[in-house]
């Protein structure tokens, strides 16, 4: 079995709590950032191992709501939130894992826009939380 090494770690937690918050999600193409944090990346071969928790309230219709990750600038993970009622609050926690980024140090950046803007809106309500392990390859 091969061991990873912990590289790094790092998180960006604008909440803890539910319905704590009330960010307005704009509609697509423009975006809110809800979370970022710098992440070193050491040794080639590494894994970054992401995980996020997003809270988002439907206020208007039935949103559709993208939530996008960003290695710098690149988009490395999109999740797709649907709410079924109006006023639904839904928590989403997710993962994404960016193989083999290169060596550096990275910004990594969780927005949210809604993708269905006509009579449809949403607020990020909490909890709000990202955070980042940077592993390198074992032996």
């Amino acid at each position: 079995m091969r061991m990873k090494v912990i590289q790094d770690f790092n998180a960006s937690v604008p909440s803890n709590f539910s319905e704590s918050l009330s960010r307005t999600i704009p509609s697509s193409p423009s975006s809110i950032t809800l979370a970022s944090f710098g992440l070193a990346v050491n040794t080639t071969n590494s894994t970054v191992l992401l995980i996020g928790t997003v809270g988002i309230e439907s206020f208007l219709g039935l949103p559709d709501v993208s939530l996008k990750i960003f290695r710098n600038t690149a988009l490395i993970g999109t999740i797709q939130v649907s709410t079924l009622a109006v006023n639904e609050v839904r928590n989403n926690t997710f993962q994404v894992v960016d193989n083999n980024p290169p060596v550096g140090y990275h910004a990594y950046t969780l927005t949210a826009e809604v993708v269905n803007p006509l009579l449809n809106q949403a607020t990020a309500t909490g909890p709000i939380s990202f955070s980042g392990t940077s592993l390198a390859p074992g032996v």
